[in-house]
């Protein structure tokens, strides 16, 4: 089991109040891979077409994630990747990286 599975099942099972920013790095590159840039230091923006199909995510498919004090992430915006991902597993895409 790879670094970002497990940390989808601990976030799963409990969203943190912050995280890490390499921990959610570790995270996007593994289930978006391609589909996110971080703008400075301050937001990583995850962009999926995929996504855009879904009324949360319109018109664009993506997710703004601010970056506090350039290092850590707070636990809403973990809830917020984690509910991209399971939006993706029920679209039935499960490689994302072909499929945004």
């Amino acid at each position: 089991m790879g670094k970002a599975e497990k940390l989808y099942q601990k976030w799963s099972a409990h969203i943190p109040r912050e995280a890490h920013l390499h921990e959610v790095t570790t995270f996007l590159d593994t289930y978006f891979p391609g589909m996110w840039k971080q703008k400075s230091s301050s937001h990583i923006v995850v962009r999926c077409s995929r996504l855009a199909m879904l009324a949360d995510y319109r018109p664009f498919g993506e997710i703004s994630i601010p970056v506090k004090g350039g290092q850590r992430v707070k636990g809403f915006y973990i809830k917020e990747i984690i509910r991209a991902k399971r939006a993706l597993e029920e679209l039935g895409v499960e490689d994302h990286e072909k499929e945004c």
